[in-house]
């Protein structure tokens, strides 16, 4: 019995210590696009606010498409590419980061219908502490530049920028 309640403290308490990291972590002003017509693939665009220790998330699920991955751009050959993310993205402590056009966003490949204006969707993204959490996305007209016409979201091609507060 006393094994038994062992187990079930520890169980309980990792939960407690995820739930933790978990708090630490909001997702803020998240957005995508419209899809027009046969247009296969999506992106989805948030901030990232860490409260607490350093994180990072290693993957995002969704049922909108046949494949959901964390993507960023690279500079290659004087060319801007998309490409998948391997081993996710950090997260600093008391810090933010920010999936933009242009740098990380949630690419949505083989979508399974048309994102609609107006319609909310849902992912989930995992934290490497701090466990799974949801996002709804506002799926905005095909020409938004994000939430509140993308004031203070710098929407321009470039680096990564990550904030230490």
């Amino acid at each position: 019995m006393k094994k038994l309640f062992a187990v079930v403290a520890t169980v309980a308490s990792l939960f407690i210590v995820t739930n933790a990291f978990a708090a630490d972590i909001e997702v803020k002003d998240a957005w995508a696009k419209a899809s027009k017509g046969m247009v296969r693939n999506g992106a989805a665009f948030f901030d990232v606010v860490n409260t607490g220790a350093a994180d990072r998330i290693v993957s995002v699920r969704s049922d909108l498409a046949e494949r959901t991955e964390l993507h960023t751009h690279i500079m290659e050959n004087n060319v801007m590419k998309m490409r998948e993310v391997q081993g996710g993205v950090e997260v600093p402590m008391h810090g933010s980061v920010q999936f933009k056009p242009g740098s990380y966003h949630v690419m949505f490949i083989g979508l399974n219908k048309p994102l609609e204006e107006g319609e909310k969707i849902d992912i989930t993204l995992e934290f490497e502490k701090a466990g799974d959490v949801p996002v709804t996305i506002d799926v905005l007209n095909t020409m938004a530049m994000g939430p509140n016409g993308g004031a203070g979201m710098g929407h321009g091609h470039g680096k990564m920028k990550m904030n230490s507060n």
